[in-house]
């Protein structure tokens, strides 16, 4: 630091600060931040040189970040953007735009991991799902989930009445992918290699016939 120079606080060198022209700034703290009357770092009111309280609050009620003690900000709003009214400050209803409230439930009770505000179960008091189906897949209109039809692949509907044969095929379900056919590998066979008899040269059979 130049002799001219002045840190943060105000302070130069020598710890003299540029307002005041003594050791201590205009509510009393030092160049180490420690106040004169009561000889530590925060003041007689217990708010240190930052205006922040041992709470980590400044005079207003704020912290660093701007959030009250109950967590709402300046504008009346918590880090998930609700109010206190429950209102949430993008949708300016008590929905966020994942569709879930202040608690964390969206409109039919469930939270998003699936369970219900009443039952703490994945199914609500009527025995449905986040998704609408209950416990064997049928939704409220008795349509089941895979064969979108009233009955399920057994044949049943929503009430446990056998009104169709049991769906053996999946494909003639309407939407569902025929299952994959498995591919056999074809087996090459390799051509086995003759070995070549040697051209004898003319002659040679009588040579070896003495030999």
């Amino acid at each position: 630091m130049k002799n001219h120079d002045y840190e943060k606080y105000g302070f130069d060198w020598r710890g003299i600060h540029k307002d005041t022209g003594t050791m201590y700034d205009k509510r009393g703290f030092d160049k180490n931040g420690i106040h004169k009357k009561t000889n530590h770092k925060y003041d007689l009111d217990g708010y240190n040189r930052e205006g922040f309280n041992i709470s980590g609050f400044d005079r207003d009620g704020f912290d660093l970040v701007g959030f009250d003690r109950e967590g709402y900000n300046r504008e009346g709003f918590n880090r998930k953007g609700f109010n206190r009214e429950g209102i949430h400050n993008d949708t300016d209803n008590k929905y966020n735009p994942e569709g879930h409230d202040c608690f964390g439930y969206n409109k039919d009770g469930f939270d998003k991991n699936g369970l219900h505000i009443e039952t703490e179960t994945k199914f609500d008091p009527e025995g449905y799902n986040k998704e609408g189906y209950d416990l064997r897949g049928f939704n409220r209109n008795g349509i089941h989930c895979i064969t979108w039809d009233i009955f399920d692949l057994l044949g049943m509907d929503k009430d446990g009445n056998k009104i169709a044969s049991p769906t053996e095929d999946l494909s003639k379900i309407v939407g569902a992918k025929p299952p994959k056919k498995k591919q056999t590998k074809l087996i090459s066979l390799k051509h086995k290699k003759t070995k070549k008899t040697p051209i004898r040269k003319r002659g040679q059979e009588v040579i070896e016939k003495f030999i």
